[in-house]
């Protein structure tokens, strides 16, 4: 994962989701050490999903993109589908489909690791099946807090 530097305090992280590493629900455990983090506090302004590789399944998978705590003595979901909450299996099964994601944390000033209480990190996973193939990179813009402390999130 990237993070690169915008506009003021704007940043954009590209994640990589491969479909046949996902977890039908995701715990700390599947937190990569190396992970790319959104601070505490910080704003989504926008969140892109663009297939790379077209993700196929045995059954009528669908894809939820969310966030989860990293670097707490318990780590903890913040939002399970707060990027994208069951994208069908349709609209992501050919190269260059374009997801303009629109959960919950998008576009709605809701502060990322309100629920979690600190930084958090990109938490996909399937629902219904398993997918059997797929690759897509999540391009996410956001605007970090000033500061980053209880009081202020």
């Amino acid at each position: 994962p990237g993070v690169t530097s915008g506009e003021g305090a704007v940043k954009t992280m590209v994640v990589e989701i491969v479909g046949t590493d996902l977890v039908d629900t995701y715990a700390a455990t599947n937190t990569a050490p190396q992970a790319a983090t959104i601070r505490r506090g910080s704003v989504i302004r926008r969140a892109t999903l663009s297939v790379t590789t077209a993700f196929t399944s045995s059954g009528s998978a669908t894809l939820d993109i969310g966030l989860w705590s990293k670097g707490l003595a318990t780590e903890v979901v913040d939002d399970a589908d707060g990027i994208d909450a069951a994208i069908a299996i349709t609209a992501i099964d050919a190269i260059g489909d374009i997801i303009n994601c629109d959960g919950a944390l998008v576009a709605a000033l809701v502060p990322v690791g309100r629920t979690a209480d600190g930084d958090c990190v990109i938490a996909p996973s399937y629902n219904t099946a398993a997918f059997t193939a797929g690759r897509a990179s999540l391009t996410i813009e956001y605007i970090e807090p000033a500061y980053s402390s209880s009081v202020a999130a």
